[in-house]
């Protein structure tokens, strides 16, 4: 009796070990089966055309590197009754997402989906293009570039009017985190843009350009210089008073970063000046280097601090800074050509 006892435990044992790891197995299994293929958090758009199989439905996933499994998504589906309410449209899916969080996704109403998309203070219109379409709200840059143009904007937003009709609207693109619909036209985006813009950036604001001399677009001008040569937020009204006192000294800018947005080009929009031996040379209405006066238009999308630093710049006399050599992204201003040729030397050698 007793031995039978002994043997009913253990046979008892084994089977809920057998059951431990069958479980197991199947969690890794499942959790396998769940995984994308690709780095997590990257939006995909992904549209579902009418009447459209889950067979295609589910290749298509696997190709975009949203599932591992057709197979196991296909099963899901139909699990949870979901065949029957997927429904058509045009959505953003995200990697790392589980297969039933695709699933909920792909069943719910595409109309009212929304992407958040946030633009940095000192990007150019290009890179606003390129995180519209990572975003998946666009299918190509080119989309949103096309309709930048001011004539089309003008009557719309009085404060574009010191813009010729061939400009763009870069700059009064201001750079902010939004949540998009993920149907939006690239108008609706620009119109979004500048209408924050107009709120930020209110009339009032605007105004005090006239203290500077300057209608608001030249001072817009100079903030979007600013963002792009400022790496320390302390010195941004400093670097402003610079640009402003050699514009009175009929001094070349000589900025840098006009220099990058001349040779920017699709992948490295912002590239580095070290192998380009004269600056000068390079041939841009934009090189401040080549030309005297401001270049015809902002380089760069401005934030709200850079473009209060060009309305209200520091008081001083310096006409020249570069950057120190601790690479802390500081800079040491200076009076005269002799006090800058020394610091350069003293920051960098030679």
């Amino acid at each position: 009796m007793l031995r039978v006892m002994v043997q009913a435990i253990k046979l008892a044992v084994v089977l809920v070990l057998a059951a431990i790891i069958v479980l197991a197995a199947q969690r890794t299994l499942v959790a396998r089966l769940e995984a994308s293929t690709v780095p997590a958090g990257q939006p995909v758009p992904f549209e579902v055309q009418p009447e459209e199989s889950i067979d295609s439905i589910a290749a298509r996933l696997h190709e975009a590197g949203l599932v591992r499994s057709p197979t196991y998504f296909k099963l899901r589906v139909r699990l949870s009754n979901a065949d029957t309410r997927i429904r058509a449209g045009r959505f953003v899916l995200y990697t790392g997402m589980s297969v039933n969080q695709i699933i909920d996704t792909l069943t719910s109403a595409p109309g009212v989906q929304t992407v958040r998309v946030r633009f940095l203070e000192g990007w150019r219109a290009e890179q606003y293009a390129e995180e519209l379409v990572r975003a998946g709200i666009l299918t190509d840059p080119q989309q949103f570039l096309q309709v930048l143009d001011a004539a089309r904007w003008q009557p719309r937003f009085p404060f574009l009017a010191d813009l010729l009709p061939n400009q763009t609207v870069e700059g009064f693109l201001f750079p902010d985190t939004y949540e998009f619909r993920v149907d939006a036209t690239p108008e609706e985006i620009v119109e979004t843009l500048l209408e924050n813009f107009d709120r930020r950036v209110p009339a009032e604001m605007r105004a005090r350009a006239d203290q500077r001399g300057r209608p608001f677009y030249q001072v817009l001008i100079i903030a979007s210089i600013v963002e792009r040569e400022a790496a320390v937020p302390e010195e941004r009204p400093v670097i402003a008073s610079v640009f402003y006192n050699r514009l009175r000294e009929n001094m070349p800018l000589q900025a840098d970063p006009t220099v990058q947005y001349a040779l920017g080009s699709a992948g490295n929009w912002w590239p580095s000046l070290d192998s380009v031996t004269d600056l000068a040379a390079v041939n841009s209405p934009y090189n401040t280097y080549r030309n005297a006066g401001l270049p015809p238009g902002p380089i760069c999308n401005p934030g709200l601090a850079a473009i209060e630093a060009a309305l209200s710049p520091a008081d001083t006399d310096y006409l020249y800074f570069v950057t120190r050599g601790d690479g802390s992204g500081a800079h040491v201003f200076a009076r005269t050509y002799e006090e800058h040729v020394r610091n350069i030397r003293e920051q960098h050698g030679g």
